[in-house]
């Protein structure tokens, strides 16, 4: 009879732990994108996104939603690499002191070099957005040049993997090509570039998610929005001499008739009737400005503040964008959960405080 019972108690635990996680996200859901000011939702946000430095909320890494505290138990439901990257896009919307305050944590005071040494390409933007901001110490810098140089190998180009080195992945382009850039290694993220353009739709300017470079073929599908926002994250923090201005206007041009009505791009953005995924909206409405700042051509800056639009109609009343798409499990894998993301938070109001330069244009 003990024994019944507390295996009885033990399945209230862990049914009561889902009930608690849906309840909450159901109750953050009410009275969603009831945003009117951009300057007053935009103060929202950014309020959050200090939040979320000193604790940010998990991306976990299943789309389960049933037994997850048994996914807690066992270190299957958050993952160091995929915070790293949620820190790195909070931070690029903020400057130096913040960037200071988060180095403090992540970086060793004694030997100036990070507590815990790198090991996947996904902390490389963590180091880039900390190297912009000018608190990356050198050894730190040198343990992630260091990094990439040991994924490369004797290849031309970085894998994402050194578990799949013949093949090359979008969010390379995103994590890497920007510090690349940023310490001396222009040649070598040029290259990552120009060789993922085998990878691009037959006569446009859209990326795969993938290639294999040994059979010459992409993987993956070519509309994830995260994964293009990937590619066109590594195009505008690198294009600080103008190198990559066609690349960029090739590609706003032909993301523009995607663009869905209320201003958003579906998570496989192709599909006109899928729901605004915003992770990918802010990192497109990233590229629209920047375009505008190119050619001043007014199409991409009305796309970008219809991005901002969306962003907003998807922000609980909390100051949380919603509707952010779950990691990514491997090729041809992508998530079905749609929930915060403190990454797409940042990118959202990096873009939103880029926008106030054009508010009353």
């Amino acid at each position: 009879m003990i024994l019944v019972l507390s295996l009885f108690t033990i399945i209230l635990i862990f049914i009561g732990f889902d009930f608690v996680l849906f309840f909450y996200e159901w109750q953050a859901r009410i009275h969603i994108g009831r945003w009117n000011d951009r300057l007053e939702w935009q103060k929202a946000i950014e309020a959050k996104a200090h939040k979320w430095l000193r604790r940010s909320p998990t991306v976990k890494l299943t789309d389960n939603n049933y037994w997850v505290l048994y996914d807690v138990l066992r270190g299957r439901y958050r993952n160091r690499t995929i915070q790293s990257w949620q820190a790195a896009g909070l931070l690029i919307a903020f400057g130096k002191e913040e960037s200071a305050q988060y180095a403090n944590r992540v970086i060793d005071d004694d030997t100036n070099d990070w507590k815990v040494e790198p090991a996947h390409i996904d902390e490389v933007l963590l180091a880039y957005v900390l190297k912009k901001n000018g608190v990356l110490s050198q050894k730190a810098e040198a343990s992630i040049l260091s990094l990439l140089l040991n994924l490369k190998g004797k290849q031309t180009t970085i894998p994402y993997r050194s578990t799949i080195p013949n093949v090359r992945f979008v969010d390379t382009i995103g994590m890497a090509v920007p510090f690349l850039f940023h310490c001396g290694e222009s040649e070598l993220a040029m290259k990552q570039i120009v060789e993922y353009d085998k990878a691009k739709l037959s006569g446009t300017s859209i990326p795969s998610h993938a290639y294999d470079i040994i059979h010459n073929v992409p993987l993956g599908i070519y509309d994830w929005a995260r994964g293009i926002g990937w590619y066109i994250l590594g195009l505008v923090e690198s294009n600080t001499k103008g190198l990559l201005n066609n690349r960029i206007i090739s590609l706003a041009e032909e993301l523009l008739p995607y663009q869905k009505a209320e201003g958003g791009f579906g998570a496989m953005f192709f599909n006109k009737e899928a729901v605004s995924e915003s992770s990918g909206t802010a990192l497109i409405g990233l590229l629209m400005i920047n375009a505008y700042r190119i050619s001043s051509d007014s199409r991409f800056l009305d796309a970008a503040f219809r991005a901002e639009k969306q962003l907003m109609a998807s922000t609980r009343r909390t100051g949380a964008i919603d509707l952010c798409q779950g990691d990514t499990k491997g090729i041809g894998y992508y998530s079905t959960t749609f929930s915060v993301m403190p990454f797409a938070q940042g990118i959202a109001l990096k873009l939103s405080k880029e926008l106030n330069a054009y508010a009353n244009r």
